[in-house]
């Protein structure tokens, strides 16, 4: 507790993340149970709160699970970091899956499809049996790596591609790759962290791309599997669908770490749930109207933040847990179509 009132010193205004604000809640003693406590992976409490104790102010959860078991078994500071963040009372929430029918996303018109740029849908999961990625070891990442290199052989059509281990490509192709943002960079975090397995990177990582480059798996990223379906259209119901035909067929393969309340489980607490984040990016007409829009979005539950590029804003999914996968992409679908409609409206 020392450590992070040191770096929150209370005549400074320092923000806390959230990790240190529920820490400084436990008491000593429930401090003193958390720190004796290990899961089935050896995972221990401080491993989880790491972040939070030597980073002060550079993030927002400062919370890491690094197997799937800390969400129960460090649950005292988990559960209200999940509960503050994702905005849901999760203590009577019973987690639904549901990709629902894509016939039910229908194309919007062709003046508002003008003003959409790009759609990038991307969901990460993580393979039960193993801890989360920092505490793999170097086997059990080629381990991983390779299990997973032969289930893309069920995949079929337009998913069907190429898998491209990360030690096998040349740096110029790594930064053309990363340049069309269809590779990974290394986690900002892995210094932040005691992780092992960012001792070996770039081992046990690599890229899946289908040959349209609109299907996109990293492995072994921040997650196990990290499914991307894009697209430079409006093709909403083409992106969302290739994205629940490639995980339905993996999901033949393997078995995905989930809860009963928090859904998938992933390295961080952000990325639970449905583990669903939805990018889209379009030009708006009128930026004089930007501050009531930013508004009207948060009625929407969608986050717009500017781009590089004049005019073009990118806008995201805020809920990822207590809604069903398709719930959340018909919201997204809908807000979209309403904030592009107001602004060809005040044309």
């Amino acid at each position: 507790m020392k450590t992070i009132e040191q770096n929150n010193p209370t005549n400074q205004q320092t923000k806390r993340s959230l990790a240190q604000k529920y820490f400084l809640w436990l008491d000593p003693c429930e401090i003193w149970c958390l720190m004796r406590k290990k899961t089935r992976f050896n995972s221990t409490f401080y491993d989880c709160i790491q972040l939070a104790l030597e980073n002060s102010s550079d993030t927002i959860c400062g919370l890491y699970a690094y197997d799937g078991d800390c969400y129960e078994v460090f649950r005292n500071i988990f559960w209200p970091v999940i509960m503050d963040y994702h905005k849901v009372d999760i203590r009577n929430l019973t987690f639904k899956h549901d990709f629902g029918d894509v016939q039910h996303i229908q194309d919007l018109s062709s003046d508002i499809n003008k003003q959409i740029l790009s759609i990038r849908i991307r969901i990460n999961r993580s393979i039960q049996g193993y801890p989360m990625i920092p505490k793999l070891n170097l086997n059990q990442l080629l381990e991983i790596e390779e299990r997973i290199r032969n289930a893309f052989e069920y995949l079929d059509q337009d998913l069907q591609g190429e898998y491209r281990s990360l030690k096998d490509i040349s740096d110029m192709d790594q930064i053309d790759l990363r340049e069309k943002s269809i590779l990974f960079q290394k986690p900002a975090y892995q210094h932040a962290v005691n992780a092992v397995a960012y001792d070996q990177w770039p081992t046990g990582r690599g890229i899946f791309i289908n040959k349209n480059q609109n299907f996109i798996i990293w492995i072994n990223e921040e997650d196990n599997l990290s499914f991307i379906s894009q697209s430079n259209d409006g093709k909403m119901n083409e992106i969302y669908e290739r994205m629940i035909r490639a995980i339905e067929k993996l999901n033949q393969t393997f078995e995905f770490q989930q809860h009963q309340r928090l859904g998938y489980l992933n390295l961080s607490p952000m990325n639970i749930g449905t583990a669903l984040q939805v990018n889209i990016h379009i030009k708006l007409l009128h930026l004089e109207k930007f501050n009531p829009l930013i508004e009207f979005c948060k009625k929407l539950d969608i986050h717009i933040e500017n781009t590089n590029e004049y005019n073009i804003f990118n806008l995201s999914n805020v809920i990822r847990l207590g809604r069903t996968e398709f719930h959340i992409i018909r919201l997204m679908w809908d807000g979209i179509e309403q904030i592009i409609k107001q602004d060809i409206h005040q044309s």
